[in-house]
């Protein structure tokens, strides 16, 4: 018998794991954008801060 009362999902609707909350944060706060972008950002390319800023930048010019 399997017990699962004390299983806690720590993602988020964007997938990314409670652990990396910090990361995402200080990303947000040192590049200045919309933490949804951000978002958005890390599920594609990473933490990487330059292709981050790079992905939103070319979703912008797209748009």
């Amino acid at each position: 018998m399997y017990n699962f009362t004390n299983y806690l999902s720590s993602h988020d609707r964007f997938g990314i794991p409670g652990t990396f909350e910090f990361q995402v944060n200080e990303i947000a706060r040192k590049l200045k954008l919309p933490i949804e972008e951000i978002l958005l950002a890390v599920q594609e390319v990473g933490f990487d801060r330059d292709e981050i800023r790079e992905y939103i930048r070319d979703r912008r010019d797209r748009c």
